[in-house]
């Protein structure tokens, strides 16, 4: 196995040696673990050799006092390794779920922190994956670790015992080692491979029933059933063809060793039975020697079943620190802009996204406490210009500052403090309300919740529900409706209280009824505020200061509405298509 792991990838040693340094901060434990893993070794021959005694003096015909107290000496044995198993079992789970408790919690932080760019090109049902599955390889893996590590001790200190009762035969025993390590290498090979493929399998698994559950309105509106049925039915069975190799290649390993084993035994059997026939070896002497060999078999078969696991487990973690070696954080300096009160500038902004221009060289100017707009098209770029206000994405081209100060030089915390965002797509936690708001200021006080409430309008939905604040809304907020998952937003933006506020499309998707109410929960909220609005409804644009026209990620119009209206151009065009009367039936 040695052998083996000095002809693997630089990458695969990296990710096993990386996962073996997890270990440090057990090193007290870790050392227990192996000193009770010796322990374990050691009393497997003193078990045999005592066996051998009583045998021994059962054939004199005339038992000795030994044969009265080897009986104790065995229970008293079987005693320490069993509280020696006890204690080396639970303490390498204990260190090995930690291991795997501190990976977990690096995974999530990971993906908390992972830039935008790098989440939109990753599956949620893949980062699930790892999380779960990935870490199961992992925590297999280093459970099984431990075995690579006792066993050969335990087989060692058999081998030996075998050695002191008869050299040759012992000698003629081992010749099937080179076998058995030709397995183990085969078969470490062949599981690591469909372990990777396996993982990645299972990966787009969890991606689909992800999505097929989060889109369930969708997949019923649009009768998606048996479409997604027969992908599911797709990924699932190339998902089991590979579970199923892989299952074949360990469960064949298994009995491959045994039949080695069974063969080694038989000539065992042939050649002890000659040495004893000839005087060369007492019966209690083979008979410990049968016995030492039987056991020596026993920690050959759990390093083939470790060494499998571990092959599997390090697919898993190589995943896994790939994850963790990838950058959590854009660059960032730490130059203040607080407080807030000149002016934000975008100049000569680009911005590239999957290799497609989605911005080019936009500049304009907001003043502090100014209200802009930005409208166009769907895809013009509009939410792209918003998005980049508090580093969801950087720029691939130009700079944005607020007062002056280049945006990538601020503390991440420090900007993004400064803007509140209401989208479309409002995304809540199957959380209280109360909590929900409560998110956007941790150390909010219930005062200050309720009053971020009534601000925004919440409170009349809120004191029909049965448990009022303390009412769960569900997965996403889908026990409530748009208009109040949107109320609640805008509360939450409310009792953030920063100055720098961004409305993407905040009510684009709600009735009549919904949009009065939303708009004045809105209004309280853009009071003295420099307001970003990203608007379809241009009833939601009228009272901006000013308002950019986007087409094809570049401003071609800038001005108020009534500037805008009068020149007569883009902004006019769409602006009349939703004054169009409708059109009614002659009478």
């Amino acid at each position: 196995m040695l052998k083996a792991f000095s002809h693997w990838p630089e990458i695969q040693k990296q990710a096993v040696l990386r996962l073996v340094g997890e270990f440090k901060p057990y090193r007290g434990k870790t050392a227990g673990i192996l000193l009770l893993g010796l322990l374990i070794s050691a009393l497997q021959p003193l078990a045999v050799k005592i066996t051998q005694a009583i045998i021994d003096d059962l054939q004199k015909g005339v038992p000795s006092d030994f044969y009265r107290r080897g009986p104790f000496w065995v229970v008293m044995v079987m005693l320490v390794s069993g509280f020696a198993k006890y204690s080396h079992n639970t303490l390498k789970r204990y260190v090995g779920e930690k291991v795997v408790m501190k990976l977990r919690a690096a995974l999530f932080e990971k993906y908390l922190h992972m830039p935008l760019s790098r989440l939109d090109r990753r599956k949620s049902g893949e980062m699930l994956s790892s999380i779960q599955n990935d870490l199961a390889q992992v925590a297999s893996g280093i459970d099984s670790l431990w075995d690579i590590l006792k066993e050969p001790f335990t087989f060692l200190a058999l081998i030996i015992f075998a050695f002191t009762k008869d050299w040759i035969l012992t000698s003629c025993t081992l010749l099937m080692a080179p076998v058995i390590a030709f397995l183990f290498s085969r078969s470490g090979v062949a599981v690591k491979r469909y372990a990777g493929r396996s993982l990645s399998q299972f990966a787009e698994l969890m991606s689909l029933n992800q999505e097929s559950i989060a889109g369930s309105r969708v997949v019923k509106v649009f009768r998606l059933e048996p479409l997604l049925s027969r992908k599911f039915n797709e990924v699932h069975s190339g998902y089991f063809n590979t579970t199923w190799k892989s299952i074949k290649v360990q469960e064949l390993s298994s009995p491959t060793v045994e039949f080695v084993g069974t063969v080694l035994m038989a000539g065992v059997f042939i050649y002890g039975g000659y040495r004893v026939s000839h005087g060369y070896l007492t019966t209690g002497d083979l008979i410990a020697f049968i016995l030492a060999i039987v056991l020596a078999q026993m920690p050959i078969k759990s390093l083939n079943n470790a060494w499998l696991k571990i092959r599997a487990a390090e697919a898993a973690a190589e995943r896994i620190f790939h994850t963790l070696d990838q950058p959590i954080s854009q660059p960032c300096g730490t130059r203040s802009v607080l407080p807030f009160t000149k002016e934000i500038a975008f100049e000569s902004v680009s911005l590239i996204y999957d290799d497609k221009p989605a911005l080019n060289d936009i500049s304009l100017k907001v003043q502090c406490g100014e209200c802009v707009a930005f409208v166009g098209t769907s895809g013009s770029g509009k939410t792209s210009i918003v998005n980049l206000l508090p580093r969801l994405y950087d720029p691939t081209g130009g700079r944005i500052t607020i007062d002056g100060v280049d945006i990538r030089e601020v503390p991440l915390e420090v900007l993004r403090g400064l803007i509140s965002f209401v989208t479309q797509d409002t995304f809540l936690f199957n959380d209280s309300i109360y909590e929900n708001i409560r998110y956007g200021k941790p150390s909010a006080s219930a005062e200050e919740i309720t009053r971020a409430a009534e601000m925004a309008h919440c409170t009349d939905f809120i004191a029909r529900c049965r448990e009022g604040f303390q009412t769960r809304i569900g997965d996403r907020g889908m026990r409530l409706s748009g208009g109040e998952r949107q109320r609640i937003a805008i509360a939450r933006a409310i009792l953030k209280a920063a100055p720098i506020l961004v409305l993407d499309e905040a009510t684009s998707s709600l009735d009549s009824h919904s949009e009065v109410i939303v708009q004045e929960a809105l209004e309280e909220l853009m009071f003295e505020k420099t307001t970003f609005l990203v608007a379809h409804r241009f009833s939601s644009v009228l009272r901006a200061n000013r308002i950019f026209v986007i087409e094809h990620g570049k401003i071609h119009e800038a001005g108020s509405h009534q500037e805008l209206v009068e020149q007569g151009g883009i902004y006019t065009g769409l602006f009349e298509r939703q004054r169009l009367p409708e059109v009614t039936n002659p009478s």
